[in-house]
């Protein structure tokens, strides 16, 4: 089941926010509570799901949306973080939060949404998704240590 999280859940997202840390590119150690912020941030703006298999939290999504830097009435959303558990990769569970992301967005005046994949998590399926459900490449991220 997919729902909107509340902060009841932020235990558990931290869990999985901690196991998404470790698949990042960045060599830091996760430090407890970073991810309170953007947890924060997420459910302020409805953006903050989890997706939950027998009562227990198994993956979950959050965003944000700000006005476009060249048009200040035109809104537009991105994913922070978008998580399931390996195991639970082949359930639909990662599709459906997904979609509550888009779905909330679009209903809170977004015009346009943007998904991250990340070189070290999964590129290849996630690009081939993103494709089949509309979504196009229109930038690129490089990530240079700099001290």
């Amino acid at each position: 089941m997919i729902r909107e999280a509340t902060k009841d859940d932020y235990l558990s997202i931290e869990r999985h926010a901690k196991r998404f840390w470790e698949e990042t590119y960045f060599e830091d150690d996760y430090l407890d509570g970073s991810a309170l912020m953007y947890m924060d941030v997420a459910l302020s703006q409805g953006l903050l799901f989890v997706a939950e298999v027998d009562g227990n939290i198994v993956g979950f999504a959050a965003g944000c949306m700000s006005p476009l830097m060249g048009n200040s009435r035109v809104m537009a959303g991105t994913e922070m973080a978008w998580w399931v558990d390996p195991e639970f990769r082949d359930t639909r569970c990662g599709l459906g939060l997904l979609k509550a992301l888009e779905t909330s967005s679009k209903k809170q005046g977004c015009k346009y949404w943007s998904m991250v994949a990340m070189e070290s998590s999964m590129p290849k399926p996630l690009q081939k998704l993103y494709k089949k459900m509309g979504y196009t490449n229109n930038e690129y991220t490089f990530t240079k240590r700099v001290n």
